[in-house]
Parts: structure tokens; C-alpha cells; sequence
């Protein structure tokens, strides 16, 4: 059973020599069973190469098309990508930052990275916390489609911190209660109690 979670937000960049872009946060078919979707869209634009006609796509469920069998359909899904132009090979960059959810009941999980043209892209993805890299790949064009699966574990994507508070809570309230409890005068309160029952009975006795 899926069991879908917030990572931390992170940045993803795109750079490139390539016509084209994007990483598919999704499977082929739109239905997210590769354990990992985009949650919400924080921002996004160009860092450098920004020209006119070049376009940024980004979000859940978008349109885009796939070559089957020599023949383009149109399909969807939660995706980050750039679109410069035809034989576009002046370097480019750009970036969104995001807020995923991983399926953790899966031990990994996957993305999809294409470019068109030729051209080297690069996909890196930030921690915005701590600006270190959590994921990175690269992909060389040679004039079509390309098209890789790339496989990601998921915990990198959280905090260290964030999963273990719970128990961090739970052993203060066990250290506290430890505390009272080794301090309170126990020993001589059951002492107490038991000489005043031994003296009630004594008088009932007389």
C-alpha cells in the first residue's frame, strides 16, 4: 500500500546545450507508480540563456509528446522541462523548486530524463535547506529523442532529523518522568504508610 510523504524542498536544475529538456517526476502513463510526484511548485525560471522564444514547463499532469511506433501521442505528467528552439546549442539554465512526495513504502523509486538535439544537459537536484546535492545525471544528445530512466532512493530527499523527532520526544518524557520519579521520596512514604496501617491494627487489636 502506498504510504506518500513530503520530502524537504529542493531545487531542481536543468543545464543544457541541447534544443530541449525535462525530468518526469511520473511514469509513461501519468499514474505516479514509480513512488515519486511533485507536490507543489515553489518557483521556477532561467538562470542564464533566457532568450525570447524559450519556454519553462512545470507542474502535474502536463501535456507532452512521445514518439510509439514512428507516430507522436500526447501524454501527461508532473514534470520540469525547457524548450529553447531547434538547433539551439547556446548553454542554458534553468531551475524549479519543488516540493515532492515519495511513496516510502518503495525502496526506490524512479524519473525519466529526455533532451532533444545534440547537446549535453544536466539534471541536478538541491536540498534547499542546505544547498548540498542530493541527485545527479547527465545525459548526451545525439541529434533524437533521448530517453533514460534513472532510478533514486528517497531518503536523501528528507531530513535526518525530521523522522527521528518523535523519538526524541518520547525518550525526554521517559527521562523526565525517571527523574521525578528517583527523586520523590518513595521508600519513605511506603515506610510511612506501612507503619500507620501497623498502628491501626494495633489499636483494633487493644
Amino acid at each position: 500500500m502506498a504510504d506518500w510523504r513530503d520530502s524537504d524542498p529542493v531545487r531542481v536544475i536543468i543545464q543544457s546545450t541541447s534544443d530541449w529538456g525535462r525530468i518526469i517526476f511520473d511514469d509513461l502513463n501519468g499514474t505516479n507508480t514509480n513512488g515519486v510526484r511533485i507536490k507543489a511548485i515553489l518557483g521556477s525560471g532561467w538562470i542564464t540563456g533566457e532568450v525570447l522564444g524559450q519556454t519553462i514547463d512545470v507542474g502535474r499532469k502536463i501535456p507532452w509528446p512521445a514518439e510509439v511506433y514512428d507516430h507522436l501521442e500526447v501524454r501527461h505528467g508532473d514534470m520540469f522541462g525547457f524548450f529553447k528552439g531547434l538547433r539551439n546549442f547556446r548553454f542554458s539554465e534553468a531551475y524549479a523548486n519543488l516540493l515532492l512526495e515519495f511513496d516510502v513504502s518503495q525502496p526506490q523509486c524512479y524519473v525519466w530524463l529526455m533532451s532533444g538535439g545534440n547537446g549535453t544537459t544536466t539534471f541536478q537536484i538541491l536540498s534547499e535547506n542546505t544547498g548540498g546535492v542530493i541527485w545527479r545525471d547527465v545525459i548526451i544528445g545525439h541529434g533524437v529523442t533521448e530517453q533514460v530512466r534513472r532510478v533514486i532512493s528517497p531518503q536523501p530527499f528528507f531530513h535526518p532529523g525530521r523522522t527521528e523527532s518523535l523519538v526524541v520526544v518520547t525518550w525526554l518524557v521517559i527521562v523526565i518522568v525517571a527523574i521525578i520519579v528517583l527523586n520523590f521520596p518513595i521508600v519513605e512514604v511506603v515506610n510511612a504508610r506501612i507503619k500507620r496501617s501497623r498502628s491501626r491494627r494495633g489499636r483494633n487489636h487493644n
